[in-house]
């Protein structure tokens, strides 16, 4: 793949998570999307929670090479450059105050949930605090970075919603 080539669109495949709290098989939008994103089967007694696109080491994404058509060229991921590195080669594509800020990792990390059941309520601390418990406690605290949330339902959805 093109180190340089940072003025077209990238195709990426994403990370899939499998939590107890996700929808199962095919019933998940998360299992139908992942298997448009990296022509694999859903398995049907499997759980599909989360769809992740970002840097986050837990669950990166990475480039997929296409041909001029736009058709993919495989969905070997241990042949693919990952999302990270491919920006770290080309950290214009950020632009200079994001790099500065930020460094190479994305800022954020883009979700779609398929939710079965509750969730356990989390709270997250803010930038400062995650900073020193992640410094303090890295065993603990994986990262140094506040998590702000937004939700926009996809599908018809329900639940108590508490901000603090």
């Amino acid at each position: 793949m093109e180190a340089d080539d940072s003025s077209s669109v990238k195709r990426l495949r994403c990370s899939v998570k499998n939590y107890d709290w996700g929808r199962i098989g095919r019933e998940s939008r998360v299992a139908r999307l992942f298997s448009l994103n990296s022509g694999l089967n859903v398995e049907e007694s499997r759980l599909y929670a989360e769809f992740w696109m970002g840097t986050h080491e837990s669950g990166p994404s990475f480039l997929v090479e296409t041909l001029e058509n736009g058709a993919s060229m495989g969905s070997e991921r241990s042949e693919s450059l990952s999302l990270k590195s491919w920006i770290e080669e080309n950290p214009s594509v950020l632009g200079d105050k994001v790099v500065e800020k930020w460094g190479v990792n994305l800022p954020f990390l883009f979700k779609v949930l398929s939710v079965a059941k509750a969730l356990s309520i989390q709270a997250h601390p803010d930038k400062e605090l995650a900073a020193f418990l992640h410094q303090t406690r890295p065993d603990v605290f994986k990262d140094g970075n506040h998590k702000p949330e937004m939700a926009l339902a996809l599908t018809k959805f329900e639940a108590p919603l508490w901000v603090y």
